[in-house]
């Protein structure tokens, strides 16, 4: 980063220089405000879940180059700014005992153009690349339950029961942004500035973690966090160096009226009168007789009577949907703990199995499901693990597209709900929206119901 620092310093001032002879200005600046990270993600490490970012203060200065009127870049500005974001992200996956800070330092060249509005009042919009440096502070691990309820393993920490989980390590990527706001001339030298941005790393963020077992034994591992980037919106001053007032010259007064145009003619409808003024036309023959009504137009009924108007058809209704008896079985996936209470979701994606599916038809979801259990070992087993459940002796190589359809869970349908690539699961009642209750139901030999949701291609083992 202190390279990038020294080459981008290096080449403002080497891309500014031919403007010198211009009326061109440099200019610190410096803002404060508030920032938040993207919710950002574990891949490819024992840590599993996602965090979700809170607001926090954040800080950036900044020196550039405004190029002057009379240079080939007239309204560009040219700056290299650097700034700072601490957040707190919370828990990981909605886990107690567990945590994520993030820390990210970014130092970035920018181009930016001032939109001319000759006034004091200048927006601007602008984009730049650089370097980001992500500190990654994290913490997940079992903990004791309530008294005497023994050990509770984390889900953020993927690991034997009893282990623990930690990272503190940074890591420097190529990152790029891209912002707008405004400026207010306060006087001579002084710009009232106000603007957002946005950050984001190109690249998967690596860091160094360890996984502590139950007996004390350390293994370090490398992990990967997704979706890192910024949002700010801060606001302070430009000090420009050299400038003087900007003069706001008054408009020209407008040309004098030009003279009154010659009368315009009209033909009139018959093709021979002229005029210059159509109401003064001769009045149009009359109009022919309209044409006879239509004859009626009859509709089916969905019982089978006719009618010409389909409100006064018989509602038809539907069948209702018939799903699995809650209660224990000795296959877990559909054993449904009925003496606890449900986790109601107020949202579906966040712990995602096969991903989003909406527009997918079934026998796309179907493929897509193979490609998987081709690519993936886990997946694989997993696949299998629930179509022997639903009674097909060789798993899920015994499945076609023609056991896939499509249907709409009714509003607080509970059961069995998958969790994340690792193939966990819950009991849960789906969120509310009807998109997050639209899924595949797949055709079972034994009798037993089992969807996947739309919305984040989880298993349901929906039960009543």
């Amino acid at each position: 980063m202190k390279k990038f620092m020294f080459l981008a310093a290096s080449s403002l001032a080497i891309i500014a220089s031919p403007a010198m002879a211009d009326d061109g200005v440099w200019y610190l600046r410096g803002n404060i405000g508030a920032g938040a990270h993207t919710d950002v993600e574990f891949k490819n490490s024992t840590f599993v879940g996602d965090a979700q970012s809170k607001t926090d203060p954040t800080g950036s200065i900044g020196i550039g180059y405004e190029f002057g009127d009379d240079s080939i870049f007239a309204n560009w500005r040219l700056e290299l700014d650097g700034d700072s974001l601490w957040t707190d992200m919370g828990s990981i996956g909605d886990q107690a005992n567990s945590f994520l800070k993030l820390r990210t330092n970014s130092v970035m060249l920018n181009a930016i153009y001032d939109i001319d509005t000759d006034s004091r009042f200048v927006p601007y919009i602008g984009a730049g690349a650089g370097f980001i440096q992500t500190s990654v502070n994290a913490q997940a691990g079992d903990f004791l339950g309530t008294p005497g309820g023994g050990v509770v393993n984390n889900r953020a920490c993927n690991g034997p029961l009893g282990s623990f989980c930690q990272a503190r390590d940074k890591d420097s990527n190529i990152g790029v942004q891209g912002l707008f706001g405004f400026g207010i001339d306060l006087s001579d030298n002084l710009t009232w500035d106000t603007h957002y941005s946005y950050k984001r790393v190109m690249d998967d963020v690596d860091f160094d973690y360890s996984i502590t077992g139950p007996r004390g034994d350390v293994l370090n591992q490398v992990g990967e966090l997704d979706n890192v980037g910024m949002h700010s919106l801060v606001t302070g001053f430009r000090l420009k160096f050299g400038t003087s007032t900007p003069t706001y010259d008054p408009p020209p007064p407008p040309p004098p009226p030009p003279p009154p145009p010659k009368p315009k003619m009209y033909t009139c409808d018959d093709g021979v009168t002229k005029v210059t003024n159509r109401a003064n036309c001769p009045a149009p023959p009359p109009p022919p007789p309209p044409p006879p009504p239509p004859p009626p137009q009859y509709f089916d009924c969905p019982d089978g009577s006719r009618t010409t108007d389909p409100a006064f058809c018989q509602a038809v209704v539907a069948p209702v949907a018939s799903y699995n008896d809650c209660g224990a079985s000795n296959v877990a996936i559909f054993n449904v703990p009925v003496n606890q209470t449900p986790k109601q979701m107020s949202r579906l994606g966040t712990m995602p199995e096969f991903g989003d599916s909406h527009g997918l038809t079934p026998a796309q979801f179907y493929e897509k499901l193979q490609a998987r259990y081709n690519a993936n070992a886990t997946d694989r087993a997993y696949l299998n693990y629930l179509f022997k459940s639903m009674g097909y002796a060789n798993g899920f190589t015994d499945a076609n597209a023609g056991m896939f359809s499509e249907e709409v869970l009714p509003v607080g349908t509970s059961g069995m709900l998958g969790l994340g690539e690792a193939h966990h699961y819950e009991y849960s009642v789906l969120p509310s929206s009807d998109r997050d209750r639209q899924a595949f139901r797949i055709q079972s030999a034994n009798g037993s119901v089992i969807h996947f949701m739309k919305t984040c291609g989880n298993y349901m083992y929906a039960c009543n």
